[in-house]
């Protein structure tokens, strides 16, 4: 693999609903880890957890409240969470998350349990 600069504004902003994703890095090039960009502009409406990729978001805009198993906790910019595998999690409106996930994340592999 060459060194490169993506440039997220040139990327393409997936639109889930409640979560706007913009995939930074999550292709066959990047196969230890996936970085993307996640805004929450509604609710997630049910608590799931992911079955292969522990994931880590970085708080990088406003501030607003997540469940992780079955706990609600308030976040704001600057804030870190980790979530293990297996670690049932949600997140509420109001932020704009990086997500760092390994192995990449997998939107098939996340179980839904609410």
């Amino acid at each position: 693999m060459k060194p490169k600069i993506i440039r997220s504004n040139e990327l393409k902003e997936n639109d889930y609903g409640a979560t706007k994703v913009i995939d930074i890095f999550n292709t066959k090039e990047f196969l230890k880890f996936s970085i993307a960009k996640v805004r929450k502009v509604g609710d997630d409406i049910k608590l799931g957890f992911d079955t292969e990729s522990d994931v880590a978001y970085y708080v990088l805009e406003g501030e607003g409240d997540c469940v992780i198993n079955n706990k609600k906790y308030h976040v704001k910019k600057g804030d870190c969470l980790f979530y293990p595998k297996g670690t049932k999690y949600k997140h509420l409106k109001g932020l704009t998350l990086l997500a760092i996930a390994s192995p990449p994340f997998n939107r098939k592999k996340r179980v839904y349990v609410e």
